[in-house]
């Protein structure tokens, strides 16, 4: 606990907490704003090639 404190008294308050985040977070990923094509357009990917 002492070195959280440490930590959150120099870098600023928040910095680091416990490991509890909420189930349901607010700020978490909206799945209903995100494109379809994400899972099923391939184009978009890279293509690397080794020599």
């Amino acid at each position: 606990m002492s070195v959280l404190v440490s930590i959150n008294d120099r870098w600023g308050r928040g910095t680091l907490s416990l490991a509890s985040v909420p189930t349901n977070p607010n700020w978490g990923m909206r799945l209903e704003m995100m494109s379809q094509s994400i899972t099923t357009r391939l184009d978009p990917l890279w293509t690397l090639h080794c020599r």
